[in-house]
């Protein structure tokens, strides 16, 4: 697991699949970047507005990576088709 999400999940006591879904909101939604310039207060301080933002927005997020996660899905077994594998 990324050591970011180790600490959302610390910070915020959630599970590790909205850990996922939280670290996607900081990077997109609330530093539009990456995390790696961030003072760990600042970190801290995101994720649990991003835990906010997904408990606001949950359905939202986990149609999103449901669907993101078909599409990858759906490319694996392309490839494998393609390649025998």
């Amino acid at each position: 697991m990324a050591g970011y999400r180790e600490m959302i999940i610390e910070d915020t006591d959630c599970s590790p699949d909205d850990a996922v879904m939280i670290e996607h909101i900081m990077r997109e939604d609330i530093f539009h970047g990456t995390l790696d310039w961030q003072a760990r207060a600042e970190l801290r301080h995101a994720a649990r507005t991003a835990a906010k933002i997904l408990a606001g927005d949950r359905p939202l997020y986990e149609e999103y990576f449901a669907r993101t996660r078909a599409v990858f899905d759906e490319m694996r077994r392309a490839r494998e088709h393609k390649t025998g594998a």
